[in-house]
């Protein structure tokens, strides 16, 4: 299983190389180009599947599938570290599989006492890219975080923001976890990047739920330069909540 995550794993890392390859194909082979397959980055609705791509799919694709069977089958044996590589990957190649989804969201579940605060933060952003339709399993899973002072404290910002992403992304109103995870971002404000802190504000705004006012501040200082005035912070009547409502 050690090797078959690891090389799932690449082919996820492939995925950055695939817009531009294909898009060379189409110029070659005089069709238009497709902008959106293969952005990892594009966080609009409908990514473009691999299927979808007029049937150039990767070669690789095909193992991919293969290597996820042999995962399922082979789950007793399934490292947190292995679980946490596979569902990126599934995150990063777009593979809507609810069946496949299912199983290996009980994988990770079964892992999760075993896992780091990095390998949840990627177990539950590889889920929300495909849709995992479990609201449970993701609390659970985050609540091992939030709910550990070990993982609480070796949690990072960049990891924090990510799992306020995936919640905000599958709908998920888990007041608790928002404010824990909040609280993680809060505490180590002097690593936060302006993509975390925004990826945590469009989070709270998606499921309606008011950001701590210090996120709102450190996002206007880092993007408006605007400094808070009074200690009044701008998250008052007239600020309003931020936020991209795309997902």
């Amino acid at each position: 299983t050690r090797q078959v995550s690891q090389a799932l794993w690449a082919c996820g890392k492939m995925v950055a190389f695939e817009n531009p390859m294909m898009n060379a194909m189409a110029v070659v082979q005089g069709r238009s180009v497709n902008t959106d397959c293969y952005d990892v980055d594009n966080e609009m609705e409908g990514d473009t599947t691999f299927e979808e791509h007029a049937g150039l799919n990767p070669p690789y694709m095909k193992s991919v599938n293969k290597y996820l069977k042999f995962l399922i089958e082979n789950r007793e044996l399934m490292t947190p570290k292995q679980t946490a590589q596979s569902i990126w990957a599934i995150g990063r190649l777009r593979i809507y599989d609810d069946s496949m989804l299912d199983k290996m969201g009980e994988i990770a579940l079964s892992v999760a006492p075993r896992c780091n605060a990095q390998e949840i933060a990627n177990i539950v952003w590889g889920l929300s890219k495909v849709g995992y339709l479990e609201d449970d399993v993701i609390s659970q899973l985050i609540r091992c975080i939030t709910t550990s002072t070990k993982l609480t404290n070796e949690c990072t910002c960049q990891e924090a923001a990510n799992a306020l992403y995936a919640l905000g992304r599958l709908q998920i109103r888990d007041e608790e976890s928002f404010s824990s995870l909040s609280a993680i971002i809060l505490n180590r404000m002097q690593e936060a990047t302006s993509q975390a802190i925004a990826n945590a504000l469009w989070a709270h705004e998606i499921v309606d739920l008011q950001p701590p006012r210090e996120l709102l501040d450190c996002w206007a200082q880092e993007n408006l330069g605007l400094v808070a005035a009074f200690g009044e912070g701008f998250s008052g009547d007239k600020g309003g909540k931020g936020g991209n409502k795309n997902k």
